[in-house]
């Protein structure tokens, strides 16, 4: 299936229209709700950046743009775009649709358009909510794989509280993490810097499966985020995707 994401996303008006909402309306709504506290905004970069965070709620994609204060495009699993007022909404505003069991080159493509239009790139690296109170959810490599072939820093976003659905909320943002084609040991630096923030203990040392060639369906079905579940080096040799070097994974 085609990626599907509003290539009028691009332009000056619509960027103007999500920061308005971000700041009009959903800022002061989450101050009302969970009296949201925001640090390390000054660790933000000016896009393109890779925005990494942890997962707790269904309110966290919104809170994260609130948090870094900039337009940010998410990448969404396919079966939202069944719901048509929901499908409309979130390609309105940003939305970059994903096929999880299968990765298309295509939303290779569109983020990279997207990213180098100003926009950010937010992602949440265990790829669903965490589901262990107090311990981070096992990581992917999506981030930093994007980071890497975006040659985008990486801001850590430790996001507390969204679980409890009126209590006291945080995001603490982190220094910036370089890019490197070392995709395990960025990803574990990631698990790290959101360990640090969030006070949430850290999972086993081990990423979540990935599959070996594109195609061929996972195991962790919930995943939204495992893209580097499609090969590297294939996308690069067929010359879709330009990237120095070959990925890295410590062994």
């Amino acid at each position: 299936m085609p990626v599907l994401y509003d290539r009028n996303i691009t332009k000056p008006w619509r960027k103007a229209v999500y920061m308005a909402t971000e700041l009009g309306l959903l800022a002061p709504l989450f101050v009302l709700k969970h009296r949201l506290t925001i640090t390390g905004r000054e660790n933000v970069p000016a896009p393109p950046f890779v925005a990494v965070a942890n997962h707790l709620s269904k309110e966290d994609p919104p809170l994260l743009a609130v948090a870094v204060r900039r337009p940010v495009a998410f990448i969404a699993k396919q079966e939202l775009y069944a719901v048509p007022i929901l499908r409309s909404l979130i390609l309105f505003y940003g939305a970059i649709s994903i096929d999880r069991d299968k990765p298309e080159v295509s939303t290779f493509k569109a983020v990279k358009e997207v990213c180098q239009h100003g926009w950010g790139l937010g992602m949440f690296i265990e790829g669903t909510r965490s589901k262990t109170p107090g311990m981070l959810g096992a990581p992917h490599e999506g981030p930093a794989y994007f980071a890497w072939v975006l040659k985008a820093p990486i801001v850590p976003v430790g996001i507390v509280g969204t679980d409890n659905p009126w209590g006291r909320a945080y995001a603490r943002i982190g220094k910036p993490i370089d890019p490197d084609r070392d995709l395990e040991k960025i990803t574990w630096d990631i698990m790290q810097s959101l360990s640090d923030l969030t006070g949430f203990a850290l999972p086993p040392r081990s990423i979540c499966p990935r599959q070996s060639s594109p195609g061929r369906p996972q195991e962790t079905g919930d995943s939204m985020l495992n893209f580097a579940n499609v090969e590297h080096h294939a996308i690069v040799a067929r010359g879709k995707i330009n990237a120095t070097g070959p990925i890295e994974r410590t062994p």
